[in-house]
């Protein structure tokens, strides 16, 4: 009976697996040759994926062998051809061709097969069906990108600048996924050509827009904010020179030498004014620079922030900015240490010099005059010997280190701030030196991490 059993099971079994055998289509086994259509094959085997991973891969590797059997027709009225002696920008579009294409293929078919072991897709796109797609779609673009040109050059013409810069990259936008097609066009008001008519329009706009200063040049002290804002004015040349305010124009402010915190997208008001704050520097670099420039990111989709079809419109040369110096002013102040080692006044008062230095590099100036000081430092170390801890052919050195800190007014004798660390421990075998040096160094950490932030808080 268990023989019959068996035998039963293993002809079943012979004819699920001739079925499954038989249901595999020829694709399959013999990628199909149809001159008509273009096709993309793709095969995951299921082991080690989770989920439909697998069939994402699949499909995945079919759309991308298909793409690739499409031929990319660089056409003479293109961008691609108008600017090949750009080499960057060629090779940058080239490589993002065939992904757009990718992302933007549609009207395909697919079929798919499956065993247990693997997972197959076939993907194929009639060429027909895909040429009048895409002749369709180029049309579309072309009519979206003339009718932004020209309300670009509509809006320019009644001075409304910013909507003309808005409309004039909208234009762009447009022609994002047509790089390599003819942008010729022929419309009502005449013929265009979107790659050269875009960039002469665009580098004859920027070329008649200024940012100017009333004030370049800003002192201010390290931890302190600003008490006058950094006010630039952006202004238009007309045809007959005559100079116009722009309003609702996009800035952008920024550090390009030194570093802080400050406001960094501003746009202009009605007089073409637009003002921004330092908060606060972070770098201690006595001479810094802030520069204000035109921020294209306003008025781009967000996908379209990082383009390079964007930045090729808009070279750096051409964008308009305008440079504020900045010098960093740090106030005077005397500084006293009392650095006790062990119970004896330091001779070499490593800590205080390392803590002197620290504070110079930030918020102030020293001097030795009390009269010349706005403010007046107080600093008392102390590093005590603890315990030396014994075990089984070692000895560990202990050493603590406290520090009290204090800041007062110079004009007032007045404490302003005050702040005590305690107990900090540093623990090294082989002497009390080298203990006393790891304990040094915690203590700086502690202070910086401690007493700086409350210090810059203070707006010296």
């Amino acid at each position: 009976m268990a023989r019959k059993a068996l035998l039963i099971s293993l002809i079943l079994f012979l004819l699920t697996a001739s079925a499954s055998q038989a249901a595999k289509p020829k694709w399959v086994k013999k990628r199909p040759s149809e001159k008509e259509y273009y096709i993309g094959i793709g095969m995951t085997y299921k082991n080690g994926h989770t989920g439909l991973d697998y069939a994402k891969k699949a499909r995945a590797e079919a759309l991308r062998e298909m793409t690739s059997e499409i031929e990319v027709n660089v056409s003479a009225n293109s961008l691609l051809r108008q600017f090949e002696d750009n080499y960057h920008f060629r090779e940058t579009f080239e490589s993002e061709i065939s992904t757009s294409a990718e992302e933007s293929l549609s009207g395909y078919e697919v079929q798919t097969w499956e065993n247990k072991r693997e997972y197959w897709v076939l993907m194929r796109l009639n060429k027909n069906e895909f040429k009048r797609r895409k002749e369709l779609d180029l049309n579309m673009a072309k009519k979206r990108a003339a009718s932004y040109l020209l309300e670009g050059r509509r809006l320019r013409e009644q001075q409304e600048i910013t909507a003309s810069l808005a409309a004039y990259f909208k234009a762009i936008e447009s022609l994002e996924n047509h790089i390599s097609d003819d942008l010729s066009y022929r419309s009502i008001d005449g013929n265009l050509n979107f790659g050269t008519d875009i960039m002469q329009d665009l580098r004859d706009l920027f070329g008649r827009i200024v940012i100017t200063s009333e004030n370049p040049d800003y002192s201010i002290s390290f931890s302190k904010s600003m008490e006058r804002p950094l006010k630039a004015k952006v202004t238009y040349f007309t045809n007959n020179g005559r100079k116009i305010p722009i309003h609702n124009f996009p800035l952008n402010f920024g550090f390009t030498e030194g570093s802080g915190i400050l406001q960094e997208k501003i746009t202009t008001d009605r007089g073409g004014e637009a003002s921004s704050y330092i908060q606060k520097l972070e770098s201690s670099r006595k001479k810094q620079q802030v520069t204000v420039e035109f921020d294209h990111t306003a008025l781009l989709q967000k996908e379209n922030i990082k383009s390079p079809l964007v930045a090729f419109f808009l070279p750096a040369e051409t964008v308009p900015r305008f440079t504020f110096n900045i010098e960093l002013q740090k106030t005077k102040a005397t500084f006293n240490a009392n650095e006790m080692v062990f119970g004896t006044p330091s001779a070499s008062e490593i800590f205080s010099n390392r803590l002197k230095a620290q504070l110079n590099e930030t918020f102030f100036n020293f001097t030795s005059s009390a009269e010349e000081a706005g403010y007046l430092l107080v600093a008392n170390i102390n590093f005590r010997k603890g315990e030396i801890k014994k075990g089984d052919g070692y000895e560990v050195y202990l050493v603590f280190a406290d520090l009290h800190f204090s800041v007062s007014s110079a004009k007032s004798q007045t404490e302003i701030y005050s702040n005590t660390i305690s107990g900090i421990k540093g623990m090294r075998p082989g002497n009390y030196n080298y203990a006393l040096e790891e304990a040094e160094n915690k203590l700086m950490e502690e202070f910086q991490k401690e007493i700086y932030p409350q210090l810059e808080a203070l707006n010296f």
